[in-house]
């Protein structure tokens, strides 16, 4: 998978991309996991868009790829590869 977030391009699985960008965040211990940074966006994608943001039962991989086509949807990122 590879995503573009402004001019930054991000590469691998789902969960590598949450990873790298917990560890870009302001304060990456904040969420200790790629697990918690995922529920973070999907709180912040509901409170910005007013959206309800049903992630699919599964792997924290599929939760990822759901949660980066909401996005890209929303415009906040795009999807260059999903696969």
């Amino acid at each position: 998978m590879k995503v573009r977030i402004d001019e930054k391009i991000y590469e691998g699985t789902g969960t590598e991309i949450l990873e790298q960008l917990r560890l870009a965040s302001f304060d990456p211990t904040e969420y200790p996991d790629a697990e918690s940074y995922l529920w973070q966006l999907r709180s912040n994608f509901m409170r910005a868009t007013d959206l309800d943001c049903a992630l699919p039962d599964g792997s924290l991989d599929r939760q990822a790829r759901a949660m980066f086509a909401l996005l890209a949807k929303a415009g906040a990122l795009e999807v260059l590869e999903d696969g």
